[in-house]
Order: C-alpha cells, then structure tokens, then sequence
C-alpha cells in the first residue's frame, strides 16, 4: 500500500525522496531534520534539500525554530497544489515541445518505416493519419485475425467516428470488409457508414499472408496493421511507411482485392 502511494505521488511530479519525507509528515504531524531522518527513512544528508524542494512545491510549512520544524499541510491541500504543479508542467512543456518540434518538410521526397506496438499506440497513430488526410482514405480490413482483434478492442469504433468526419470534409472513403464481418454487422443492424464505397471480398477466397489491415492515406502513407490471434486478446502492432514506392506496392494488391470483391 506504501509503495503504491509513493508511485502515485511521483506521477504528480515528487521524486521517491520527497514522496517519503511528505508521507512522514503527514503521518507524524510534524519534526525536524532528525526526526524526519528517523521516520523517513532516507539519508540525513538529502533530508534539508528535499525540504527546500517541498517548501518550494508548497506542500510543506516551516516553523522558525531551534532546530527547525516542519508540518505538511492537510491532504486536500497537498493535492490540490500538486494537481496546479503538474497542470503547470504539462501546458509548459507542451508549449516547448512544440517551439522545437521538427515538422517534416512536405516538399522533401523522404521514404521512412516506423515500427509502432501496442493497440493503444496503433490506434493513436490511425487517427493521426486520417487527421491528415486530405483527399482519399482507402482502408481493407477483409482479415479475419482483424475482425478478432477488434472483438477485444475497440479499434473500429475510433475509426469509423473519424472517417464520418473526413466524409462530411468531403474526402473520398473506400473500405474492403470480410464477408464474416458483413455477417456480424447485418446480424447487428449496423449500417454502412454513409458516404463510403464498401465491397465485401469472398470469405472462401481470403488466404491472405497477411493477419491484420491496410490503411492508405492520399497514396502519400499507409499503415500494414497486423494481429498475432494466437494469444487472448490479440496482439497489435503495425508498421507505417511514406515512401512512395512502398505505397505503390500495397495500393496495387489493395485494387486488386477491390475488384475482387461485390458490392455491399
């Protein structure tokens, strides 16, 4: 449980040694260098400048004694000033990180691969690219291993959400489903959304290498989305590229499919 408390309050910006000093006082009431020594447990010689630093927080008060004393203010206070900290600390390195951040130059032929992991980050990184999107939107998800993922997570739905956007932007939209997942949307009474070209590609003709998705953005971009379904909940990670050779490559396999396969 004390562990798990000092974690938290090194997520609002302390360091472990000040996290044990605010703890001591707080359980304690209040005491001097040796005394917070004693409870805290950190080294005597770290004890004054992790003070300073809690002083400087406001998180602690002083009282001009011989030898010198310390209190920590309630625990509401202590929060509610750690809170405005931390708040103060993201808005003044969002403001600096984006004073140094390097934007690409759109002007510049750059081929690059990006290897992205976890379903959180590959999802983050779908909106990044529709957000970007500025004329077409191609996305096939005819593999079964895809439709398993997104049975576990909820990866279509941030999806769809952002394509309805791009449609009302006036972009154009082309989607290639399973014919299992057509199943389970009729079976749903889910709608196509309105504004996109579907096609479903035959179930009995998809023995694809590929266990995931293909995403393609203004044939500038795309991201392979690809799923291990050999573990419950399936793994997901993708690999990005922006050269366009690369993209070439994968828009020709994807219009192949597309011709292949019916109208929804």
């Amino acid at each position: 449980m004390m562990n798990k408390l000092i974690e938290s309050l090194q997520q609002l910006g302390l360091t472990s040694y000040e996290a044990k000093v605010l703890i001591a006082l707080t359980r304690y009431g209040s005491g001097n260098v040796a005394d917070i020594h004693a409870l805290s447990g950190i080294p005597r010689s770290a004890v004054y400048g992790v003070l300073i630093k809690l002083r400087d927080k406001g998180v602690i008060e002083t009282q001009n004694t011989k030898p010198m004393r310390y209190k920590a203010l309630a625990p509401y206070q202590i929060i509610d000033k750690l809170k405005v900290n931390y708040e103060n600390a993201v808005e003044i390195s969002l403001e600096q990180l984006e004073k140094i951040y390097h934007v690409p130059d759109a002007s510049v032929e750059e081929d690059g691969v990006w290897n992205i992991s976890g379903v959180k980050n590959v999802t983050d990184k779908i909106v990044q690219m529709l957000d970007l999107a500025k004329k077409e939107i191609i996305l096939a998800s005819t593999y079964p291993s895809l439709d398993k993922a997104t049975e576990s997570y909820p990866i279509m739905e941030v999806i769809t959400k952002k394509l309805r956007e791009k449609i009302d932007e006036g972009l154009k939209v082309k989607i290639t489903i399973s014919e299992y997942q057509a199943r389970i949307d009729h079976m749903k009474g889910e709608k196509p959304i309105l504004g996109t070209e579907i096609r479903v590609y035959p179930a009995e003709d998809s023995a694809h290498p590929l266990k995931g998705g293909i995403i393609v953005i203004d044939d500038q971009e795309l991201l392979v989305i690809t799923v291990k379904d050999e573990v419950n909940p399936p793994n997901v990670t993708a690999t990005w590229y922006n050269g366009k050779e690369q993209v070439s490559v994968f828009r020709h396999f994807i219009e192949i499919e597309w011709n292949a396969s019916r109208p929804l």
